[in-house]
């Protein structure tokens, strides 16, 4: 895997690939996919009131909290370094920022079942596994319980991108090739 740094996404300077026709366009991530940040917290908050009343309890302490809600958005780079390993060997994957964080994009093309793996891959290992994690320890451990959650918390809610790519794949066939070009993803059958 080769990673090439574009710096600020300014519109119109993400690489493009030739797809292959017939192809289509899944729908856009936009600002408006921040709904799921509704479930998401929902799901969160149902996981407090959950080890709260049936697992160890929990002792939330706000100072090592906030560390852990400081070490989830320090972990970003890694979220997309993860993203990048993904795809193909050989692969060139193209790192970029903007407003709303770091980005990953690459012009190889992924079957259906890998595109939705590498979209929610970094999300298990720094958000799921870190809350399997919170579930586990003891009360009495509330430094370790509070890094832990907020770990969790930024690196699950600041997927909801990567949720909606994955949920635009519902009506993609099961065979289907998805590509990245420029600014969009689009799906074809190989």
């Amino acid at each position: 895997m080769k990673i090439q740094w574009i710096g600020k996404y300014t519109g119109d300077n993400l690489p493009a690939a030739d797809i292959p026709e017939p192809s289509h366009a899944l729908p856009e991530v936009t600002s408006r996919s921040a709904v799921l940040l509704i479930p998401i917290i929902a799901l969160l908050l149902a996981v407090l009131t959950i080890k709260s009343r049936f697992l160890t309890g929990v002792i939330l302490d706000r100072r090592l909290l906030l560390v852990g809600l400081v070490l989830g958005f320090l972990l970003f780079p890694i979220h997309e370094l993860l993203h990048a390993v993904c795809f193909p060997k050989g692969s060139t994957v193209y790192l970029f920022y903007t407003a709303y964080g770091l980005g990953t994009t690459c012009l190889s093309p992924v079957p259906k079942a890998r595109f939705a793996f590498l979209n929610v891959f970094p999300s298990i290992l720094l958000g799921v596994l870190p809350l399997i994690a919170f579930l586990c320890v003891p009360k009495e451990l509330s430094a370790l319980s509070s890094i832990l959650f907020g770990i969790s918390f930024v690196n699950i809610g600041a997927s909801y991108a990567d949720y909606r790519n994955v949920l635009n794949l519902i009506k993609v066939p099961r065979d289907a090739m998805i590509q990245i070009s420029g600014e969009k993803i689009y799906w074809y059958r190989a």
